[in-house]
């Protein structure tokens, strides 16, 4: 009990420093060698990191079906667990993120001829129309403190699509004290990949935020997880239709334009 106290005045501690703390490498180089590259999130109850992935990859294998062959962007890779799945399906995958510790893991633990892994910021992606897809596991909230931030992030995203190309954007999008680095509305983030020059296809929320907060912080029993994490889902798509809910939303976009 006094662990997870303890772990619960960490947690509370690091989001009133967030902001600050997030923005270094140096944060998330040591989160990498804490974790393993199949690490769905920093939870400890890894019953329900194995039920995000999950629910993760069935809902990308609906949207995107066949990857086989495409050039795919990851944006915000860490230490490579998407890469690689995408490399799995048969992409050619390039993975980007500014933490040095996370991409020498990643060339460790998903080392593939289909992945090219490089550190990198996703303010600064060097890409012009050289990807299918793009895609980034909550990453722009947390890179960006303001608006004009993730305007340049998605900027940078959109350039680096080739015409025709899609997104897969699985963001913490937050106006309340559910939000991560970057405050902003699900309206707000919406007319923010317009402006950058994306259509919204479609937006789906995942992950229960009640049944999340219930369960992330200490590891219960995979029974208890599942049974609740069920229920929290249940209840998010009979009743909100996956609109409402959401901790998480992956907007599934296309870009527009030549």
């Amino acid at each position: 009990m006094m662990e997870t106290v303890d772990r619960l005045r960490a947690l509370l501690e690091q989001r009133r420093n967030r902001a600050e703390i997030y923005s270094r490498s140096d944060y998330w180089d040591r989160k990498a060698q804490e974790l393993d590259g199949s690490a769905v999130s920093m939870w400890r109850n890894r019953h329900l990191n194995e039920l995000y992935h999950a629910e993760q990859t069935a809902l990308i294998e609906a949207l995107a079906p066949d990857v086989a062959g495409l050039d795919v962007l990851d944006v915000g890779c860490g230490t490579g667990r998407m890469s690689a799945y995408f490399a799995n399906r048969g992409a050619k995958v390039v993975g980007v993120d500014f933490a040095s510790s996370a991409i020498e893991i990643a060339r460790r633990d998903h080392a593939a001829a289909t992945i090219d892994y490089r550190v990198g910021s996703v303010f600064e992606l060097p890409f012009e129309a050289e990807f299918d897809l793009a895609i980034s596991w909550g990453t722009l909230t947390i890179a960006s403190r303001t608006h004009a931030d993730l305007a340049v992030a998605l900027e940078r995203i959109r350039a680096a699509l080739r015409p025709g190309g899609r997104a897969l954007l699985l963001e913490p999008v937050h106006d309340s004290f559910l939000h991560r680095v970057l405050r902003i509305s699900e309206r707000e983030f919406l007319a923010a990949m317009s402006a950058a020059g994306f259509d919204v296809l479609e937006v789906r929320h995942m992950h229960f935020w009640p049944a999340r907060l219930a369960l992330a912080f200490i590891e219960w029993p995979r029974s208890v997880t599942r049974a609740a994490y069920a229920a929290g889902d249940g209840v998010m798509g009979a009743i909100f239709r996956r609109r409402r809910f959401g901790d998480y939303q992956m907007f599934h976009a296309a870009r527009t334009g030549t």
